[in-house]
C-alpha cells in the first residue's frame, strides 16, 4: 500500500472511530422556567434548524391556566429557555388548546410553531418566527373547523423549484386531511383527504421535495402515503408493518393508568432519502404482563418495501419493562437520534396503579442495524406526579435535530416528575466531528494541541489507525480530518 493511501485508510478508521464514540449530553435544563405553580405538562415537540443551530424552539401542553399550548425558546443553543403561551387568534380561541406542532426549514432557519383550538370556531393555528428573531409573528388560522384532531407539521423545498430556498412549502397533516402552505404559513389551501378512519399523521420531507406522511389506522396497519407535487396529490398507500398487538388510546399494556396511544413515527435521511420508521409493540405475554419494545423498519425504495420490523430498545424480552413514545430524527451525517420513555429501572407489573419511568436516548451510526442508548433522568419518577393524578404522560414526545460547524445537535424534550413535580426537559446531546478532538463545539487550533497532547502520551484516543503505536501516520491522519470541512 502506498504511503498516501496508508494516510487515507487511516483517516477512514478516525472516521468509523469518531462515528461510535459516546456523544456528549449536557445537563437537564428545564424548559419551563415560568411554570411557578407546577402545573401539568405533556405532548412535546421540538424543532431546529442547521440554518441557525442556536435558536430552538420547544412546545407542549400546559395547564397552568386551562389548558394551552406552551412554546419555550432558547437562543443559545440550549443553555437557557424562556416559555410563553402561543394561541389561536383571539375569535378562535377556546379553553382548551392544545397538541403543539413545530417545524424548521433548515435552509433559512426559519421556525414555525402551531397547535389546535378545540372550539366550534377553532381549528389548526400557526405562527412563523423569522431567521435572526428572537420572537414569533402573531400566529394565523391555518384551517377554521370545530372537529380537528392531532395534527404534525414540516416545511421543505418544493420540489418544483428544489434549489430555491425561497420556495419552501409548509406542510400540516391532521384527522381532516393534508393543508399546505406557499407564503411561509400566511394563508393555506383546503384539506387534501389522506385516510379516513385513521389518527397520527405524520408529515416527513426527502431532500428531493418528496413528502412522506405516515400513520396508524386505529387497527393493526401503519401505512405511508407520499407526493411528488408539493402536496397536490398522494400516492396509493402502502402498509408499512403489521402490528402484533391493537389497543386505542388506552394504557392496558402498561403499568399505571395513563394512556399511551400505539402511534408510529417515521424520519428521513437528508442524504440518500432512505426512510425509518419505529413504533412500539407487544413482544409476548409473561406472567399476566405485556412485555413492550421498539420495533424499527426501514426503506430504500421510497417507501415501496420495507425491512422485516426489529426490535431496537436494550431491555427486549423483559416482561415488566416496556419502550414507548419513541421519536427519530436523521442528522446530515445520516446518524439517527431517539428519545423514548422506558420502564426498566423498576420491576413492576401491568396492573400497578403508577409507573416508574425514564427518558432514554438512543441513536445509530449504521442506519439502524445497532444502537447506543443514554439515560436521560437522574432517577426513575412516578407518574403519580404528571400533574394529572397519574392519568397523562402522553400521548407523544419529541426532539429537535440541527448540525452545527463542528458536530450535531439534538434536543430532546420529554416530561419529568422528578421531584414530585411535573416540568419540562432536555439535554444538548452533542456528537462532535472527527476534527472536534476535544468536543468544545468548534475545530480549531486547541484541537490539534490537544491531539498532540493525547499523542505524545500514547492516549488511544489519538492512535488514529488503532496500530498500538503511535507515529507520524497518526498525526497525518488527524491532519487531514482537521483540515477536511465537518460534514
Amino acid at each position: 500500500m502506498s504511503t498516501s493511501n496508508t494516510f487515507i485508510a487511516a483517516a477512514a478508521t478516525l472516521l468509523t472511530a469518531a462515528a461510535g464514540a459516546q456523544p456528549v449530553v449536557g445537563p437537564q435544563k428545564r424548559v419551563d422556567p415560568n411554570n411557578v405553580s407546577n402545573a401539568a405538562v405533556n405532548e412535546t415537540t421540538m424543532s431546529a434548524t442547521d440554518a441557525n443551530p442556536d435558536h430552538i424552539v420547544g412546545g407542549w401542553n400546559d395547564y397552568r391556566s386551562n389548558i394551552k399550548s406552551f412554546f419555550s425558546l432558547s437562543t443559545d443553543r440550549g443553555a437557557t429557555w424562556n416559555d410563553f403561551a402561543i394561541r389561536p387568534p383571539a375569535p378562535h380561541q377556546s379553553s382548551v388548546e392544545g397538541d403543539p406542532m413545530a417545524a424548521h426549514d433548515h435552509r433559512d432557519g426559519t421556525l414555525y410553531a402551531g397547535a389546535m383550538s378545540f372550539a366550534g370556531n377553532g381549528g389548526i393555528y400557526v405562527a412563523r418566527k423569522d431567521p435572526g428573531s428572537n420572537t414569533f409573528n402573531p400566529s394565523v388560522m391555518a384551517r377554521i373547523s370545530g372537529s380537528v384532531d392531532k395534527g404534525w407539521m414540516c416545511v421543505g423545498p418544493d420540489p418544483a423549484d428544489l434549489h430555491n430556498p425561497s420556495k419552501s412549502i409548509v406542510y400540516v397533516a391532521y384527522n381532516q386531511g393534508l393543508i399546505r402552505s406557499t407564503d411561509k404559513g400566511q394563508t393555506w389551501t383546503t384539506p387534501l383527504a389522506i385516510a379516513g378512519g385513521s389518527i397520527g399523521f405524520l408529515p416527513r420531507l426527502g431532500p428531493s421535495g418528496t413528502l412522506y406522511i405516515l400513520y396508524w389506522d386505529w387497527s393493526n396497519g401503519i401505512w405511508i402515503r407520499t407526493s411528488t407535487n408539493g402536496g397536490a396529490s398522494l400516492t396509493p398507500a402502502v402498509r408499512v408493518a403489521t402490528r402484533l398487538d391493537v389497543w386505542g388510546v388506552d394504557g392496558t399494556r402498561f403499568p399505571g393508568s395513563f394512556r399511551v396511544p400505539p402511534l408510529a413515527y417515521l424520519a428521513v435521511d437528508p442524504n440518500d432519502e432512505t426512510l425509518y420508521v419505529v413504533y412500539f409493540d407487544t413482544t409476548q405475554i409473561s406472567g399476566g404482563n405485556r412485555d413492550v419494545d421498539l420495533y424499527f423498519t426501514r426503506s430504500a425504495n421510497g417507501g415501496a418495501n420495507w425491512t422485516t420490523p426489529k426490535i431496537i430498545n436494550g431491555d427486549a424480552g423483559n416482561p415488566k419493562a416496556d419502550s414507548f413514545f419513541p421519536w427519530i430524527e436523521v442528522d446530515r451525517t445520516g446518524r439517527i437520534g431517539m428519545l423514548f420513555y422506558d420502564t426498566r429501572h423498576v420491576e413492576q407489573n401491568d396492573n400497578t396503579t403508577y409507573a416508574w419511568i425514564d427518558a432514554y436516548y438512543s441513536y445509530s451510526e449504521n442506519k439502524g442495524d445497532t444502537w447506543n442508548e443514554v439515560r436521560l433522568t437522574p432517577a426513575s419518577w412516578s407518574s403519580q406526579y404528571d400533574g394529572n393524578g397519574g392519568g397523562f404522560v402522553g400521548d407523544y414526545l419529541g426532539m429537535a435535530q440541527a448540525h452545527g460547524p463542528a458536530g450535531s445537535y439534538f434536543w430532546p424534550l420529554y416530561l419529568s416528575g422528578q421531584g414530585n413535580q411535573p416540568h419540562m426537559y432536555t439535554h444538548k446531546i452533542y456528537h462532535p466531528c472527527p476534527g472536534d478532538f476535544n468536543a468544545d463545539e468548534a475545530i480549531n487550533t486547541l484541537d490539534l494541541l490537544d491531539f498532540l497532547n493525547a499523542w505524545n502520551s500514547h492516549d488511544p484516543r489519538a492512535d488514529i489507525n488503532k496500530d498500538g503505536a503511535w507515529n507520524t501516520l497518526d498525526v497525518l491522519a488527524f491532519l487531514n480530518l482537521y483540515n477536511a470541512p465537518c460534514p
